[in-house]
């Protein structure tokens, strides 16, 4: 199909831009990277939505500035019935969850956790957390 050297080039860079444009926002998470044997699920998170490590989460999308919805893997995904912990990895932040209401940004019924940050004055910032569920 591409003869040329600089044609398939070209052809595979534009693959990766499109790639990069699609996915602008979203964080995949890589399935699995870490052991955490008595967790179900968990990730690591950097202030800008880039997933570090996880275990059973799908992706993380940065909704704004400290504002994540993680998503979890398991099908059988059920708030009421497990215990989440959140804790901020940067010295001096603040972090909280929810479990998000249907049809919001980021919905319980979904498998979706919502995630803040604040600065220790409340403002509003991003910072790296982690959220496990055990």
């Amino acid at each position: 199909m591409f003869k040329s050297k600089g044609s398939r080039a070209f052809a595979l860079g534009a693959v990766g831009v499109t790639v990069v444009a699609a996915t602008a926002g979203v964080a995949v998470a890589v399935a699995d990277n870490v052991k955490a044997p008595y967790a179900q699920a968990g990730a690591t998170v950097e202030g800008n939505g880039t997933v570090r490590l996880a275990k059973g989460v799908d992706e993380v999308r940065r909704l704004g500035t400290g504002d994540y919805c993680v998503t979890f893997s398991d099908s059988e995904f059920n708030p009421s019935k497990v215990l989440p912990s959140v804790t901020s990895l940067n010295r001096g932040k603040i972090v909280a969850y929810s479990w998000g209401s249907a049809g919001t940004a980021c919905d319980m019924t979904k498998r979706q956790a919502r995630v803040w940050t604040t600065d220790a004055n409340g403002n509003v910032a991003d910072a790296w957390f982690s959220i496990v569920i055990n």
